[in-house]
């Protein structure tokens, strides 16, 4: 039954249990708790050792705790969830989706439940709650600094400077970090990265082009142009932004990327779907998930896992090449949007 490498000693020595424990809760055999035994079973699984199939096993529900979120940000935790499901299932974890406000209705946690993903944008709102429950908890986003909880993210500083590399290569020397009023810690994390990733070129500079998603990107490019800033690179906080950004940019007559090129950060589906096709940095969102699954997997698994200090994971991006990039062209391009401002002045 045992695999050649994990034998039932192994099993016996990282949970603290007798051997005669550990082989009597594998067969499935009376003498041992119900909690005992999905304890190593669950070592078991995580360790890959080979458990009979007809032993009763209920590791328990792992809640992903989630909010109503904005369309675009939809497909990034979606892709999170799947990951956490196929990692689940391997492990042998049930995945429950559930809505952020049940943390705060619940009284008392179900038995069945035996860790918390926390897949929320805002994780200072929920991290108390979370860890009121004495259960393993993980949070697919940045939580607060110093907070005795797990995270999984992507690595954003390394993304940023990847991208910022990447046009350089291309000749860009003067470029812009665009992003929404709201700057999550994920965000300032890429611009960071960006403009280290910049700076390894002397004469370089970066900026950052602030503006509200809902009024559009036309305006604040404008207030830019006027102080005086003509950008051949624009680096976007999601594809969302990104496509915003180009399609105003194509309406004022700027060729993309012969005059601007644009990345967008994600990888979504509509980044290959829009016309010109997005450069993009793809990130491991299905591997987010089940690299938090594992992370409550371990504590679940060792009782000494419990008390180990928070882990702070962040998994690496790579970037995708498309058609939105290109080499840095000159500033002729400026004519148009100034014309257009004059215009719009006179009205």
């Amino acid at each position: 039954m045992a695999s050649n490498r994990v034998t039932i000693q192994d099993l016996a020595d990282k949970l603290g249990l007798s051997k005669f424990s550990v082989s009597r809760a594998l067969s499935g055999k009376p003498g041992v708790g119900e909690s005992t035994r999905n304890r190593v079973l669950r070592a078991a699984h995580s360790m890959g050792y080979h458990v009979n199939q007809d032993v009763p096993y209920t590791a328990g529900h792992i809640l992903f705790i989630r909010q109503e979120i904005d369309p675009v940000s939809s497909e990034l935790w979606l892709n999170i969830m799947h990951g956490a499901e196929q990692e689940g299932e391997r492990l042998g974890f049930a995945i429950v989706p559930r809505q952020a406000r049940y943390l705060s209705e619940v009284g008392q946690m179900e038995t069945s439940v035996v860790g918390l993903i926390l897949a929320v944008p805002r994780p200072s709102e929920w991290t108390a709650l979370a860890a009121r429950t004495g259960l393993p908890v993980v949070c697919a986003s940045y939580v607060s600094p110093m907070e005795r909880i797990d995270q999984v993210v992507g690595a954003d500083w390394e993304s940023g400077y990847g991208v910022a590399q990447m046009l350089l290569k291309l000749g860009h020397r003067e470029m812009a970090f665009v992003h929404g009023s709201a700057t999550p810690m994920g965000r300032a994390e890429r611009f960071r990265g960006f403009r280290d990733g910049a700076q390894t070129i002397e004469g370089t500079s970066v900026d950052d082009i602030v503006f509200d998603e809902e009024k559009g990107f036309r305006s604040a490019f404008f207030s830019y142009l006027r102080s005086g800033k003509a950008p051949t690179a624009l680096f976007c906080a999601h594809d969302g932004i990104a496509i915003a950004v180009t399609s105003e940019l194509l309406r004022l007559g700027i060729r993309v990327p012969d005059d601007i090129s644009v990345v967008g950060f994600n990888n979504f589906a509509s980044a290959s779907h829009f016309s010109p096709r997005l450069t993009t940095v793809r990130t491991p969102q299905v591997e987010m998930g089940a690299a938090m699954v594992r992370c409550i997997a371990d504590r679940l698994a060792n009782p000494e896992a419990r008390e180990r200090p928070p882990v702070r994971l962040a998994l690496v991006s790579d970037i995708i090449e498309r058609e939105s990039t290109g080499p840095a062209g000159g500033k002729e391009w400026l004519k148009k949007p100034l014309t257009v401002m004059r215009e719009t002045a006179q009205e």
